[in-house]
């Protein structure tokens, strides 16, 4: 079949593979892109994966909490140069940005891209709406300004927040614990730099989806055969693959950045610290 340049253009930027590359992987795949991604990595064409729109991107990586660590949001806000993106003017309108999702109460526990919040009211004044606040700071400031994403936090637990960077990353954590004292927040800072460090995708293998898991066994089966393996050591190539998928991806299972010979989840026995979700954020979609 037919696919459009489009298409192929949006597959390079997510993987960065040659564009001949895509255009075969996406004909081979039907267009279904997860499935033409999955065949660059079989055929080990797919570089570190990325996200679409990468390439221009400037802007700042915000957080906000509540006073009891109860809500939180964390926010991308981007614009076209990172002059602008240092500008008073600018993180003021970032910081009202994420102060109107962490106040309206429709947004609780909602997370997606900016365009599906714009309608609402702004919570200052309920006369203009979200996008317009934004399109007055736009004529204002004198740059394309974007909500890109968003991801808010209501907690049965509390919240964390570390920025690194200067806003170049944002992590929003939520964990449980006895009590907020001084141990427990250098803890639960530890984790978030961590988070921010190694960009892990899940708490703990549990977390994990049986998808994901069969996704990454088929990948692995399958390079292991273009490697000319013998089909009888095949399964054990990919269950050792498989466990250093796990030390990279889940954040329980990864070497501890402050003390690599511990575990992020052995550095957690016997703090009380319990890890329940998080965010993480990088400008530019990463």
């Amino acid at each position: 079949m037919g696919v459009s340049i489009d298409d192929v253009k949006k597959l390079r930027e997510m993987t960065g593979a040659g564009m001949l590359d895509c255009k075969k992987a996406l004909e081979e795949a039907g267009g279904d892109m997860e499935k033409a991604k999955e065949i660059l990595r079989i055929k080990g064409l797919a570089k570190a994966e990325k996200k679409a729109g990468r390439e221009t991107k400037e802007g700042v990586v915000h957080v906000k909490l509540s006073e009891d660590r109860k809500r939180g949001v964390i926010v991308e806000v981007n614009c076209e140069t990172d002059f602008v993106a240092m500008n008073e003017e600018f993180r003021k309108l970032v910081e009202d940005i994420a102060l109107h999702i962490l106040s309206v109460e429709e947004n609780r526990n909602k997370e997606g891209e900016g365009t599906e919040i714009l309608s609402q009211p702004f919570f200052k004044d309920s006369s203009k709406t979200l996008e317009e606040v934004i399109k007055e700071a736009i004529a204002k400031i004198g740059e394309n300004i974007r909500l890109s994403r968003f991801s808010r936090m209501d907690a049965e637990g509390y919240l964390h927040s570390y920025i690194h960077g200067g806003g170049r990353i944002g992590v929003l954590l939520e964990f449980k614990a006895e009590s907020l004292d001084e141990k427990t927040m250098r803890t639960v800072q530890d984790v978030a730099m961590q988070i921010a460090a190694m960009k892990p995708e899940f708490v703990s293998r549990e977390r994990v989806s049986q998808e994901v898991i069969e996704r990454e066994k088929r990948i692995l089966s399958e390079q292991a055969r273009r490697e000319g393996k013998p089909e009888h050591i095949i399964e054990r190539i990919v269950e050792g693959k498989l466990r250093r998928f796990f030390e990279e991806k889940v954040l329980l299972d990864q070497p501890f950045i402050k003390d690599e010979e511990k575990t992020v989840g052995e550095f957690l026995e016997g703090t009380g610290v319990e890890v329940v979700r998080f965010v993480r954020f990088e400008v530019g979609g990463l």
